[in-house]
This record gives C-alpha cells, structure tokens and sequence, in this order.
C-alpha cells in the first residue's frame, strides 16, 4: 500500500493526513499547556498567596521538583498503556487531566494546595510529553522522520508564540474587566484543555494492528527492558542523556527565565501582569528563533549522521545558556542576542535527540522507551528545577550555566559515541575488539 503524504513527509503505512494533522495540533497546544502553569505561577505566587519575593525563586524550584518525582512514574506507566491501549485515548485523557488542574489552579490558595493541583497535573503533562515523542515515531517513513520533527518543533514555537500574544496576555486583558484576572486566565486555558481533548479523541490514530498486544510484562519488566534497550545500542543511551539535558533547557526557559523577566519588571516599577507580559516579550524571542530555525534543523537531520547532529546542537545550546552570565541589563540588547542564541540552541537539542530516539527505538516497545525516554527529561528537570532554584535566589544566570555546562559535558559524549560508530564501521574493527 503506497503511503500518505502531508507536503514532503512521507507518512508511515495506516496513517492518514488528518491523522498527522491532528498530531501536529496536539504538538501545537499540547506543550503550550503543559507550560502555560510554569508562565502563570509568579502571578499566582503575587497574587493568590502573597509569596514574599524572596522565596519565588526556591518555591517555584520545589513545585517543579514534586511534579516531576510523580512524572518519574507517570512518563512509564503512560508508555506502557499506549503500547497496550492505544495513543489516542492516552493523550485524550492528559488533556482532560490538565482541564481539570487548571480549574484547581484558578482557586488554590495555599502552598500545600499548589503542590497537589502540580501532582495531580503531572499525569497530564506525561500523557502529553510521551504521545508527542511517541507519534513523531509512529507517523513518518524512516525518510522524512527529521522533516516531520522539525515540522514538529515548528508547531511547538507557534505554539509558544500562541503562549506569549495571547495566553499570557489573559491576565492583563482580564483586569480591564476587575475580578481575579489570573483565575479567569486560568479557567480560559481549562477550557481550552477539554477542547483539545476533543480533537485527540476524534482525529487521532485508533489502535494500530499489534499495539494492544505488545509491551504485556510489568512496570517494573518494562522500565528494565528500556534500560538493556541502552546497554546495547549506545545511541539509545545518548538520546535518554540528551533527554535529561533537553527538558532542563526547556523548564530552565519556562520557569527562571520567566521569573527572572518577571521580577525585573515589577523591580522597575511594572504591575505584576504588565512584567508577566513584558517578560512574554523575551520568552517570545527565544520561541520565535526558535519557529524560524526548526524546518532547517529538522531538514540537516535527515541530511546527515543523527549523532552528528546531536553534537552540533548540544553545542550550539551551550554557547546560548552560557551567554547569560554576560547579562548585566535583562531588557538590553545584550538579552536579546543571548535569547535568540537560547532559540537556535534549545531547538537543536530538542530535535536531533527525539530523531535520534525515534530511529533507534525498537518498534515492539516503542512507547515504553519513549517512556523511559521521557522518564530521564523529568530527571532532567529535578536536578535543574531543585538545583537551579536554590541558586536563583542568590545569582539570577545561575541556573542557566549549569544547563551550559550539562551541554557541554554531553558535548563530549556524543563526539565519543560518534567516533566509536565510524570504528565499528571499520573493516576488522569488529573482530579487533
């Protein structure tokens, strides 16, 4: 049967072009969601619970470590029920879980209270983190799997451009009406959420052949089956690396680089809504470069060594985090550059390691690696979030270099990994060793 095909993505046997067209909306909004509460959370610090300024920095840090220790069980425990049950009514239901938070969210007015709404929320954000990287390996032919990842990324910055100009937006627009603005900002995305949960429902992939009969063992069977995937394919073991490194440059971005604009701006006098806006501006132009370079980084994957591609992105991200130890002034020029350097390098990283992993992933078990795969982006973000929020409220770039410097060492490691290819490649190499 000749494959469907959405412009130049050749797509996989079954899969139709409503079927890709609903993935990339879900790529769209569905991390736009999951982010959406990192952006809104210094309003609700300020404004529900009256959090000293002092204590934003390592209580932002702590919520987003609670989220992500449930995330650690959440991301395999999901990759395991889309291999049994299907993607569709995995990701479906993350929308319907994140509807439900954000109601939660709009009324919660203790600090305890934020820590159950952001556990009871993780499940949605893994259902909807894991599909993504899950149907970005079920959908393409091997050809166009770098063009529908960068494609991917695409849908992701216009989403996080829908994140700045309008999401965000939602509390300034809201005061002109009085009332809570960040409870109706919040009740808005929710229902936002249950549409989105419509849409997965309805033009989604049902349950491929074989999909319900697959990945059948334990939990406990299957996270060690991901595991062994590692020990013998060392490019498996780089992309659950480039996972931890990748989803820590994304909450550093979401969370302290959002915090950072935003108690600058109130520090110069800005209402509280008016700097969750102005910091949007800057959080704009990390995701615009980012939407401008994602068709390119996606066409260089499928145009040379997946590896290769790897290393160059961890590089470029490492020159861009490390630029804002520069930073003096955080609304000068200097910020600019350094936040579209943060565009090019975060992008890169995010697409070559899921094209990475999405090549390398055995087809039988394909959700629970992408679980496992998930699992080491959610160790990612506790070390940086638990770490990084601590020395956040004692230097504002710190965060940002440790990122710089994870970059770097993974650097290294994916340069070894790529000459230990080109030696196996070798005539004799085998037997020499």
């Amino acid at each position: 049967m000749d494959s469907a095909r959405l412009g130049p993505i050749h797509l996989a046997p079954g899969v139709r072009r409503h079927h890709a067209l609903t993935f990339l909306y879900v790529a769209f909004i569905g991390i736009t969601l999951n982010t959406f509460v990192n952006f809104i959370q210094p309003l609700v610090l300020v404004q529900q619970l009256q959090v000293d300024a002092d204590r934003q920095g390592s209580l932002t840090g702590n919520l987003a470590f609670v989220s992500e220790l449930m995330l650690l069980v959440a991301c395999v425990v999901v990759g395991l029920a889309a291999d049994r049950w299907g993607r569709r009514l995995v990701v479906a239901s993350g929308f319907a879980v994140l509807a439900v938070g954000y109601v939660f969210y709009s009324s919660v007015e203790t600090e305890a209270g934020l820590y159950l709404v952001r556990l009871f929320m993780a499940w949605g954000m893994a259902c909807i983190n894991v599909m993504i990287t899950t149907l970005q390996a079920d959908y393409p032919e091997e050809r166009s799997r770098g063009t529908l990842v960068g494609v991917t990324g695409f849908c992701i910055g216009l989403g996080s451009l829908f994140l700045v100009f309008v999401l965000a937006q939602l509390p300034n627009w809201f005061t002109e009406f009085g009332g809570n603005s960040t409870r109706w900002a919040l009740l808005t995305v929710s229902v936002i959420a249950v549409l989105s949960a419509l849409v997965a429902a309805r033009g989604l992939r049902g349950p491929a052949i074989g999909e319900r009969a697959i990945s059948t063992g334990s939990v406990w069977g299957q996270m060690g089956l991901a595991l062994h995937s590692a020990r013998v394919n060392t490019r498996i073991g780089l992309a659950y690396a480039c996972a931890f490194v990748a989803r820590g440059d994304l909450i550093v971005i979401g969370v302290f680089f959002s915090l950072w604009m935003t108690q600058a701006g109130i520090q110069a006098g800005l209402e509280p809504a008016a700097a969750v806006a102005r910091a949007g501006l800057y959080f704009g132009i990390i995701q615009g470069v980012a939407l401008l370079s994602a068709p390119v980084l996606g066409w260089l994957n499928d145009k040379m060594d997946r590896v290769t591609a790897t290393a160059a992105g961890l590089l470029l991200a490492t020159i861009g985090y490390g630029s804002l130890a520069l930073i003096n002034d955080p609304f000068g020029v200097g910020m600019m550059l350094s936040a579209g350097a943060l565009g090019v390098g975060q992008m890169a990283v995010m697409q070559a390691s899921q094209t990475l992993i999405a090549q390398e992933a055995p087809t039988e078990n394909r959700g629970v690696v992408m679980g496992m795969f998930s699992l080491c982006g959610a160790l990612g973000i506790m070390f940086i979030t638990k770490v990084g929020g601590e020395i956040f409220d004692v230097w504002r770039p710190g965060p940002f270099v440790v990122v710089a410097a994870a970059n770097a060492l993974l650097f290294v490691a994916a340069i070894v990994v790529r000459l230990s290819d080109r030696r196996a490649e070798t005539p004799g190499c085998v037997e020499a060793q």
